[in-house]
């Protein structure tokens, strides 16, 4: 039995599926979303939440490989301390599982020590996972997903412009959330020997979000579509008129003033372990169809 969190999420629903696809008994962890599609599939679906350790138990029961993860729950408002609460959950209940192999998903900026943002919880979730005795341990550190590009659609629809904190013309590794899934997937099948090891994903090639909102809008017949960055404040504005909390909006506001702040990914690229194939242009085609 394979355990995952975060099944409704983009990686999570692609790890079962692929899970799913090869024949594996998979168990999901239904939190806030329902996971019915999986379950008409053929997946085992537990209703519990992440931070409590006694229903992370019953996910875990009787499971050689789990894939873990922290859900950015933006309209929390105690987001910090909920996913602080989740790691501690998280590492807890794996503690004498049995489980032998765990999957992380975390992100690039994690391994920094100054990690501010989400990747503080993600730096957390790792250094918990990391104190595990007897389990495997892949940590899967990934940059940009390209998915985070379909949150500006609606801007995209309402205003004719895109935008965000990010300094527009800043290139990121961008990395389609199916790649990160098969390298997961095949993390959970293929236990790997070395207690705690991380990998480096990066995609194919560096993308500004100026290019990607101008590949975006070729696909939308909006060819000369602008990309706009915003100030900090002016986000964060929209983000709370959007429904997220005061911490939950904070946090995104930050994730992206801390790309600005690392200004070039050429040292992530050069030591990335795997680069993975989706182009940003075949993720439109099969996004904005």
């Amino acid at each position: 039995m394979i355990a995952v969190m975060g099944a409704a999420g983009n990686v999570g629903s692609r790890v079962t599926g692929l899970l799913l696809g090869q024949g594996r008994p998979v168990r999901v962890l239904e939190h806030r979303r329902k996971l019915d599609a999986l379950g008409a599939r053929g997946a085992e679906v537990v209703t519990g939440d992440l931070a409590d350790p006694g229903d992370l138990g019953v996910l875990l029961k009787d499971v050689e490989a789990a894939l873990v993860l922290l859900p950015d729950v933006v309209t929390d408002p105690e987001f910090t301390a909920t996913r602080s609460r989740m790691s501690r959950a998280i590492a807890d209940a794996l503690a004498g599982s049995g489980v032998r192999q765990v999957v992380a998903l975390s992100t690039v900026a994690a391994g920094q020590a100054g990690a501010t943002g989400p990747a503080a919880g993600l730096r957390e979730l790792e250094q918990r996972l990391s104190g595990l005795q007897g389990t495997g341990v892949l940590v899967l550190r990934s940059p940009f997903y390209m998915e985070n590009l379909l949150a500006g659609l609606p801007l995209i629809q309402a205003q004719g412009i895109n935008g965000s904190a990010i300094d527009g013309d800043l290139e990121l590794p961008m990395i389609a959330t199916r790649d990160v899934a098969r390298e997961a997937a095949h993390g959970l099948l293929h236990r790997e020997p070395g207690g705690h090891r991380v990998r480096l994903l990066v995609g194919p090639e560096d993308v500004s979000l100026r290019a990607a909102t101008q590949a975006i809008g070729r696909r939308l017949g909006r060819p000369e579509l602008p990309y706009v960055q915003f100030p900090p404040d002016a986000l964060r504005g929209a983000l709370l008129g959007a429904g997220l909390s005061e911490e939950g909006a904070a946090a995104m506001v930050e994730l992206q003033l801390a790309l600005n702040r690392q200004r070039s990914f050429r040292a992530v690229r050069d030591a990335a372990d795997v680069t993975t194939p989706t182009r940003l242009e075949e993720f439109l085609e099969a996004a904005l169809r």
